[in-house]
């Protein structure tokens, strides 16, 4: 005869489930997907507080579209491309940086129906600041994990990114 302790079979049901759900619970805290949105968070919370940014307006319109911003200008179809919005709403981004003074629109010589997006004198300076201010965060960042795991960090994401071409365009 088998010794051991017999569990009701709901008993046992009960436990493997607790186990896979605090299994799932440990593997999402250290995946990939949920570290980048937290990263991202922290990268938008410092970037807010070093542009005395009290609007939060960094994470808003100007955090969604400004990077995905060309300086010599982008089409508002790209935009919508590389942002994975419509351009309906991309259009209602620009119109809020528009207001701001930030952006402007003309005219796309390539396509009559599309308009370029560019960036104002004022818009220019706020670029300038924001990129002052990025320069600074990454210096906090490797200062808080070290000039060689930045690097690595900072190789690993440009892969993510771009691709193969992230390393060749370092190579030009």
């Amino acid at each position: 005869m088998a010794s051991g302790i017999v569990l009701p079979a709901d008993t046992f049901m009960r436990m493997t489930t607790l186990n896979k759900l605090q299994s799932l619970q440990a593997s999402r805290r250290y995946g990939i997907g949920r570290l980048l949105l937290l990263a991202r968070r922290d990268f938008l919370e410092r970037l807010t507080v070093k542009m005395n940014d009290e609007t939060g307006a960094i994470a808003q319109a100007r955090g969604r579209l400004i990077p995905y911003l060309d300086v010599d200008g982008t089409r508002s179809v790209d935009l919508a491309r590389r942002m994975g919005l419509t351009k309906q709403a991309v259009g209602k981004l620009v119109r809020e940086l528009e207001e701001d003074g930030l952006l402007r629109r003309e005219p796309d010589d390539a396509d009559g129906r599309a308009f370029l997006v560019k960036f104002t004198e004022p818009g220019l300076r706020y670029l300038r600041r924001l990129h002052r201010c990025i320069l600074e965060i990454e210096c906090d960042y490797e200062t808080l994990i070290g000039a060689e795991h930045m690097r690595i960090v900072r190789d690993a994401l440009g892969v993510i990114s771009y691709g193969a071409k992230s390393r060749d365009l370092d190579n030009q």
